[in-house]
């Protein structure tokens, strides 16, 4: 799976917020990312379904905090009880593909992302990141770049 690189304005996310020492789109994490979409996809979303990856941990080489919930365009669109999440306009590695069982389209294209990040393809900054689904059937990963410099 190939990726491009695309430059992208600040997103802002909003929905529930999973924490976890690593990304938790697989293991036993995975069921509570399903529940907290099951949860997020019964009600009436202000924007279309979207995930933020923020607020990265460092000291673990992990992600601190997961927002699973909606785009959104201000604060008006903010549901009560959900948490907002900006990622910062930036450049982006885009990644995406399709499949019949969603779940598993993800974690296939996150083990992409951390193949090509290990062997130099990439590298991250680590500002936050966007998974989007413009279908029941396809993801679209956009992973933050460092500059040219590696500044983050």
């Amino acid at each position: 799976m190939d990726f491009n690189v695309v430059d992208r304005p600040e997103t802002l996310v909003a929905g529930t917020v999973l924490r976890s020492p690593a990304l938790a789109v697989e293991g036993p994490r995975r069921a509570k990312v399903e529940e907290a979409w099951k949860r997020n996809l019964a009600r009436r979303l202000p924007g279309p379904p979207t995930t933020a990856y923020v607020d990265h941990a460092p000291e673990i080489n992990s992600y601190l905090t997961h927002i699973v919930g909606y785009r959104c365009r201000g604060l008006a669109d903010l549901l009560p009880g959900d948490v907002l999440a900006r990622v910062p306009a930036g450049r982006f590695a885009r990644f995406t593909a399709s499949g019949d069982n969603l779940g598993d389209t993800i974690v296939s294209i996150w083990r992409t992302v951390w193949d090509a990040e290990a062997a130099g393809k990439l590298v991250r900054s680590y500002t936050g990141d966007v998974e989007q689904y413009p279908d029941a059937r396809t993801v679209e990963v956009f992973v933050a770049l460092a500059d040219e410099h590696g500044n983050r």
